[in-house]
């Protein structure tokens, strides 16, 4: 059973998954936080999270990603955040009182998105007046690289193996097996005490007198006859 849970743990492929990450960009007052993103870790599958953080009084903002590269915004195709606010009314109860209300938005790019820089813009409303801010985001190629031997080394049989190496291949072994040794030990040592314990008892039976006396037989002419 051990030796078929390790085959299948030997066996089971190696399975490297992408690890999703969220890029905070702030919207103030003064303008866009981390504006231009060209981080070359942030790649396919990704996500930008836009929190509104300007508090002056009557202001809005939305933003727009030009999420199919085309150069210019499109209501059908893009990405659109509506209408952000830096706070939301709540309710005794911790509920939106206008469920339309929101402070931040969230837009995740497709695994498969194609690789490449998406503009975006920022449109601050304050009082009527309209300021817009434009900046671009680079979605990078996400490559998936498994460890394996460089352009070079010697790698099966025939090659030299690093003696340090070995040496841990072989500590690990020993610290599997040695779990193992101690069970096979334990059953080993009842094994050899039941059956100690069984040839004293078998002994101590024989040895032992019996306690029943033969009757001696009387003599009746030629005749034998026992005492019943």
């Amino acid at each position: 059973m051990i030796g078929s849970l390790l085959l299948a743990t030997l066996l089971s492929p190696t399975v490297v998954a992408h690890e999703q990450k969220t890029l905070t960009v702030i919207l103030t007052d003064d303008g866009v936080v981390a504006g231009n993103v060209t981080d070359l870790a942030f790649v396919q599958g990704n996500s930008v999270w836009f929190r509104m953080e300007d508090s002056t009084n009557n202001t809005t903002m939305v933003v727009q990603i030009d999420t199919n590269l085309d150069g210019v915004f499109n209501a059908s195709d893009d990405f659109d955040s509506g209408e952000l606010v830096n706070a939301c009314e709540l309710d005794e109860n911790g509920s939106l009182v206008d469920e339309t209300c929101a402070v931040s938005a969230t837009h995740q790019f497709m695994q498969n998105a194609t690789v490449g820089t998406y503009l975006f813009w920022v449109h601050r409303n304050h009082n009527g007046s309209q300021t817009v801010w434009n900046h671009s985001i680079t979605v990078n190629k996400d490559v998936h690289e498994e460890d394996g031997p460089s352009p070079g080394d010697c790698f099966g049989i025939g090659c030299d193996v690093d003696e340090g190496e070995q040496g841990s291949e072989a500590e690990a072994s020993s610290a599997t097996d040695s779990p193992m040794v101690l069970v096979l030990a334990a059953i080993s040592l009842i094994g050899m005490v039941a059956l100690t314990i069984s040839i004293a008892t078998e002994r101590k039976e024989d040895e032992t007198p019996s306690m029943m006396k033969v009757p001696e037989p009387i003599v009746i002419g030629q005749f034998k006859k026992e005492e019943e």
